[in-house]
């Protein structure tokens, strides 16, 4: 296909999503939701926003000797992100559809499961606490190890790479963190407990050091949008433009600190490099990198597998080692897996280079189904008569599903919620029992 046609599709799609927000979001009160900004993250931005940079030869500074067959089949990954981003429109629409034998109501009891275990954790202020506090000192931990053996830095992410055998650890110190703070932030916008508070910019501050700035905004990325939700007609678009650029500025920034570069003035001569040609927003360019390099056999699940077996750590695992997306996009594209973290084919990529033209419909269905599901119900739980932010944020963790379907590393972040709900529902028993067996004491 020609870029010519892609360029005419690419237009067509940014004006109906366009349209459409303005017809189904904007017009009905909601600035923001989440059905919007997860589309516009998810697909509008790196595939239809960033397909005129992905043609450009500043390209070649990263794809180098790749730069001419990565190019030549760009316009075909973007047919492909394309029919993606259909699928998660049909996929939103089955919400409407009642064929009246009960699918409905079932999925919407079996997605309540992460939302209920949120509200439990939430419900109880000394368990978020006592969590908190095992979260800081671990990440203490881990970081003492970090500066001991390589000195003061921002980069614990590059270190693991050097020390295989702590990486595990790292993650499940990390995900445990934003999960507790998140939980935290949220049931304090609604009960404004100090407590609650500290223990989150406690937390927010200790993974600075981590390295991965998706950790840091995973705090209060859904949270924020929970609250635009919250003020519906009082956003203003163009404050909350000028506030996500300096926001994105910073986020930027931090890569060029994590790397060791400080110069502020260094950073902002590249930083529209960094935007449009660093990788960023690179889902585009690094899927068509991955497919110019395949050798077009069919991956049948291996890196869904290798997501799977995430409890097993690489260096123990020859299958994952292998298999793991980010060793398998590597290999793949002739770079280094003991150095590099691996390329991201975007939402689409993974399931497209495991089964072809219906991995690519089924991710997309099942995208749809759960962000209409969460956008549903953020609505209702910040529109009714008392309005609840943690009810709300509760919603939100569905979003680790989508994760999880879309890019199969995602998978361990949902073992390790699982085990922190099971943590929490023992503390909450534990908790129950001492204050039953201290009724009798205190009626006394």
């Amino acid at each position: 296909m020609s870029w010519e046609i892609c360029y005419v599709l690419d237009a067509l799609v940014i004006l109906s999503f366009i349209g459409s927000y303005y017809l189904y979001g904007y017009r009905r009160g909601y600035r923001i939701d989440f059905w919007y900004t997860s589309l516009f993250m998810m697909c509008i931005l790196p595939n239809a926003i960033m397909l005129p940079f992905a043609r450009s030869e500043l390209n070649a500074f990263v794809l180098q000797k790749d730069f001419m067959s990565v190019v030549a089949v760009v316009p075909r990954i973007f047919l492909l992100s394309l029919l993606g981003y259909l699928s998660v429109l049909a996929g939103g629409s089955l919400w409407r559809f009642r064929l009246g034998i009960g699918l409905r109501k079932t999925a919407m009891k079996v997605l309540d499961v992460i939302p209920a275990s949120s509200r439990m954790l939430m419900s109880s202020k000394s368990i978020l606490v006592f969590q908190a506090c095992l979260c800081t000192i671990f990440q203490g931990l881990i970081l003492l190890v970090y500066f001991s053996r390589s000195g003061f830095g921002f980069n614990l992410r590059d270190f693991t790479f050097a020390h295989p055998e702590l990486r595990p650890i790292a993650l499940l110190v990390s995900n445990y963190s934003v999960v507790i703070a998140s939980h935290c932030f949220a049931r304090y916008l609604d009960t404004r407990e100090k407590s609650l508070q500290a223990c989150t910019y406690l937390l927010a501050f200790g993974l600075l050091f981590f390295g991965a700035r998706a950790l840091y905004l995973s705090i209060f990325l859904n949270i924020t949008i929970c609250q635009l939700i919250k003020m519906r007609g009082k956003v203003k678009l163009f404050r909350l433009f000028l506030v996500v650029s300096l926001v994105l500025t910073l986020v930027l920034y931090m890569g060029n600190v994590r790397s060791g570069s400080y110069s502020f003035g260094q950073f902002l001569s590249s930083v529209g490099f960094l935007i449009f040609y660093g990788n960023n927003f690179s889902d585009l360019r690094d899927f068509a990198w991955v497919y110019a390099k395949w050798d077009h056999v069919l991956w049948m699940g291996k890196t869904y597998l290798a997501g799977i077996a995430s409890f097993v750590p690489r260096f123990a695992s020859k299958f994952r080692d292998t298999w793991g997306l980010g060793v398998a996009t590597d290999l793949t594209t002739g770079l280094d897996p003991q150095t590099h973290p691996g390329l991201r084919p975007g939402t689409f990529g993974e399931g497209y280079l495991n089964f072809g033209f219906l991995g690519i419909v089924l991710v997309g269905i099942t995208i749809g189904v759960i962000l209409r599901r969460v956008d549903i119900d953020t609505k209702r739980a910040l529109s009714g008569p008392s309005p609840s932010m943690s009810t709300a944020y509760a919603s939100t963790m569905l979003l680790s599903l989508i994760g999880a379907v879309a890019v199969s590393v995602n998978i361990n972040g949902v073992y390790i919620l699982m085990a922190i709900y099971l943590f929490s529902w023992v503390c909450l028993g534990v908790q129950k029992l001492v204050l039953w067996r201290d009724l009798p004491a205190i009626a006394e």
